[in-house]
């Protein structure tokens, strides 16, 4: 533990940042100590940016916690690494059966959190001893890394419950944490974030910086979320909807006119996007993203393509976070323009191979809702000879006797048409398009959550309806009144709107519904059956590395 959480890892080892037009653009400071660098102005906002940036080692990485274990996402076939499989941890985090306290990703994502937490902590405590900077400028800074401590512990808490809060700067070993409760890890967040809500911009010529609405937001979804648990109260579905309302009505952020528009490449700073991740096209040494290749299938293994010649138009994917059959049925296609969006439903070749010319249809999907006719499959194959027509219900996994051919509509919102073959593992990948961390859209769905919890049901349709409202096509009508609105129909409404945004498993542990992974993820039914209890699942298990390496011992989660 005292090798990964409690030192400076990322400040004295990595890369700091720097302020400039883009005030994520990348500094080399390797070889720094904390304490013969951040001696003035200069340097203190190198460290501050660096903390924005050290979510990247948060969002870089394969969503695997935010993804796979839910009723949208399963594991698909897991591409081999240096010719080795490593499905393991695939299907303990898919699976839960065998989900143990080795899983790699939820070691990585624990370290990666706290290594996070330990740059803010730097930051915070640095800040009253720089010289030459302004009072006002270093309350400001100090209050934004509060917001992203703040978003850490977040992440930390709703995967792990209980952990230590740990607010100093640490410069040596400590040997022994003792984890907070759930409830004083809220009231933490809570304090902080109220805290630093006056003292940041409310609008920033810096895109991507904190400003009160990113707070706001993030204070909405903690009040959400603590009001579901068992020292919850109704005044935190309460407070969730007033934070979610003063951003709606405040102007500064807002519904695109369009779906498409939300995720049309090169559109990521809209006046929908409350806060993004940030990546830097052309960067040698700060690596991209996988969410452009993550929930595809290995097309270009098939007969008119390859690797090279297609990835301009469709991206390099890959099978490992796969859509499951029920997020596609989710969707009125006739009526919601989400799906055309979210979904790539026609391939077409990229090279010349064979009878195969570039350019010919190779890969149709029909609409999962609407009737595709015998006759209709005969007149798409005349006019396209070498199309292959794959219907719904081969749309899952090939292996494991599923009963599948593992091709299906691929997520395709977020492509990244300068995108460069990515490497084969989770740290070479190559997409460089911002990911999306708040956005109005979900804002007015975090709305409409709270209304329902507080039993205001029309103001909930009201908010679901202006999300729907944005979603529909010319001429049809997405509306539904008070009596329709559910929990379950506003996760369906989230599924539509927000599918792969790497945040299905965090809704469905809020909400207690994680038993809908067990109903419709494939896999994950067929691993565990009719499962009636899945609360040892809410939480998963303290990483074996951290209880190993605290000399005291480090409490595990119950049922690991």
């Amino acid at each position: 533990m005292k090798k990964t959480i409690y030192k400076l890892l990322t400040l004295l080892l990595t890369t700091a940042l720097v302020s400039c037009n883009d005030f994520l653009t990348e500094q080399n400071l390797s070889g720094i100590t904390s304490e013969n660098y951040f001696k003035d102005a200069a340097s203190y906002e190198s460290l501050i940016n660096s903390c924005y940036s050290s979510l990247r080692s948060i969002y870089n990485l394969n969503p695997s916690l935010f993804e796979w274990g839910t009723d949208l996402t399963t594991r698909g076939e897991i591409e081999l690494v240096s010719g080795q499989a490593n499905e393991v941890p695939a299907i303990q985090l898919n699976e839960y059966k065998t989900l143990t306290s080795d899983n790699s990703p939820g070691s990585t994502f624990f370290s990666a959190a706290y290594a996070g937490i330990q740059r803010c902590n730097t930051a915070i405590n640095r800040g009253g001893s720089i010289p030459g900077l302004a009072e006002s400028l270093k309350n400001k800074r100090i209050a934004e890394v509060r917001f992203i401590r703040a978003y850490y512990y977040y992440l930390l808490v709703e995967n792990f419950g209980g952990v230590s809060i740990v607010q100093d700067e640490i410069n040596s070993a400590v040997t022994h944490f003792v984890p907070n409760t759930e409830q004083q890890v809220y009231d933490f967040m809570i304090t902080e974030l109220t805290a630093a809500l006056p003292a940041v911009d409310v609008t920033t010529a810096d895109f991507g910086r904190v400003t009160q609405d990113a707070v706001k937001h993030l204070l909405s979804l903690v009040y959400l979320t603590r009001g579901y648990k068992s020292f919850g109260a109704s005044s935190d579905f309460e407070k969730a909807a007033q934070y979610a309302e003063e951003i709606i009505k405040g102007g500064t952020y807002s519904l695109l006119p369009s779906f498409a528009d939300v995720f049309k490449p090169g559109n990521e700073r809209s006046k929908e996007i409350i806060l993004s991740m940030q990546y830097e096209a052309g960067s040698a040494s700060i690596p991209g993203h996988g969410q452009n290749i993550l929930f595809g299938w290995r097309y270009w293994r098939e007969k008119g393509f390859d690797e090279v010649t297609a990835t301009k138009d469709y991206n390099r994917r890959r099978s490992d976070f796969m859509p499951t059959q029920f997020l596609y049925t989710l969707y009125n296609t006739a009526k919601d323009a989400r799906y055309d969006v979210t979904f790539l439903s026609q391939l077409y070749a990229t090279k010349d191979d064979g009878i195969i010319k570039k350019g010919d249809l190779r890969f149709y999907f029909p609409y999962p809702d609407q009737l595709f006719t015998a006759a209709d499959s005969a007149a798409l194959k005349k006019a396209n000879p070498n199309v292959e027509i794959i219907r719904f219900e081969k749309w899952k996994q090939a292996f494991n006797n599923v009963g599948g051919v593992e091709k299906f509509p691929m997520i395709n919102k977020f492509y990244d048409p300068n995108a460069p073959l990515p490497g084969n593992n989770e740290l070479l990948y190559a997409s460089t398009r911002d990911i999306f961390l708040f956005r109005m859209a979900e804002t007015y769905l975090v709305a409409a959550e709270a209304y329902f919890k507080l039993g205001k049901s029309a103001d909930a349709a009201t908010k679901l309806n202006a999300v729907r409202t944005r979603a529909t096509k010319a001429g049809q009508s997405l509306a539904i009144t008070a009596s329709e609105v559910t929990l379950d129909f506003i996760l369906d409404e989230k599924a539509r709107e927000q599918a792969g945004e790497y945040k299905r498993w965090l809704d469905l542990k809020r909400t207690r519904k994680l038993d809908r992974a067990f109903k419709y993820n494939n896999l994950t039914f067929l691993a565990n059956g009719a499962v009636t209890n899945v609360d040892k699942y809410y939480l998963r298990p303290i990483p074996q590395s951290v209880i190993d390496r605290d000399s005291e011992g480090y409490p595990q989660n119950t049922g690991y």
